[in-house]
């Protein structure tokens, strides 16, 4: 059984807060709420918060996957397993507790490249999500990463975290922490990145009408739309102001997290990553097209 209950939230130190955080509002359709000075926050589902901004320091907490833990002994458990695996684990201060609105902070980072909080008794939200724009969102629903070193980051998410892996495209990993295909995706790069922050969206039409959407308000797409061959998944990737992709998912299969499901092995070939034959202009996500 996994040790993490969800994904929490992503931050990202970004070159201007204020026009990402135009982007999150008017592109994205996030709901912006309260936040303190020099931090932007904003909502897609029940979470406090999915998505946090902030002006970029350069260092290795500017980008940052929150995992919310069930317990205080399952934090320290994780804390003990990961300093045992060699990395170096920090505490969250009252101070940064109070800044990400939980009860609870350990953090370490990937290669001193992206950040990984572990959170504990993370708020959530009495009121009812209301979007900026009708995007049709209905969760923060996963992440892709760059990775300079996929057999260790796979290690981290299954070892340590209890993460199942889905399947494989070429040496690209999917890995599913709850019932759905998977929630990370791990792609071989020359970068470690946080590569792609994904919502989930109510269905087709609605990640269509997204499509049409970003053609109208000139954003660039560089992946879809398409359906994934592993997952099933519906996909549309797009570029976000500051470098870091943005993209819609919808549908996609689901499979009891404890079923005895052997991975299946998708050849580093196009049609691997997209069944409707869209060509992808980010090298993760491609066959060198």
């Amino acid at each position: 059984m996994t040790t993490i209950e969800k994904l929490r939230y992503v931050r990202l130190g970004v070159e201007d807060p204020a026009v990402v955080g135009h982007f999150a509002t008017r592109i994205l359709g996030l709901q912006r709420i309260d936040a303190p000075e020099g931090l932007q926050m904003f909502r897609s589902d029940s979470r406090d918060h999915t998505l946090a901004l902030f002006q970029r320091e350069g260092g290795p907490g500017d980008q940052t996957l929150a995992l919310e833990v069930r317990s205080s002994a399952a934090l320290d458990d994780l804390c003990d397993r990961l300093a045992a695996s060699g990395y170096q684990v920090e505490r969250g201060s009252a101070e940064e507790c109070a800044a990400r609105r939980c009860r609870g902070l350990a953090w370490f980072t990937i290669r001193d490249a992206v950040r990984i909080e572990l959170v504990l008794r993370p708020q959530d939200s009495g009121w009812r999500y209301f979007g900026s724009r009708d995007a049709g969102i209905t969760e923060f629903f996963g992440v892709a990463f760059a990775s300079t070193d996929v057999e260790a980051d796979t290690a981290l998410w299954t070892e340590i975290f209890g993460g199942k892996i889905a399947d494989y495209v070429g040496d690209a990993v999917y890995v599913a922490l709850d019932d759905e295909h998977h929630r990370l995706a791990i792609h071989p790069s020359n970068r470690d990145a946080i590569l792609e922050v994904q919502f989930r969206v109510e269905g087709l039409q609605q990640l269509m009408q997204n499509n049409y959407f970003m053609q109208s308000a000139q954003v660039a797409i560089v992946s879809g739309p398409g359906r994934r061959p592993a997952s099933g998944e519906l996909f549309l990737t797009f570029k976000g102001p500051d470098g870091v992709l943005f993209g819609f998912v919808a549908e996609g299969d689901r499979h009891p997290f404890n079923e005895d499901r052997v991975p299946r092995q998708f050849p580093h070939a196009n049609e691997s990553f997209c069944a409707w034959g869209s060509h992808s202009t980010v090298p993760e996500y491609s066959a060198g097209l």
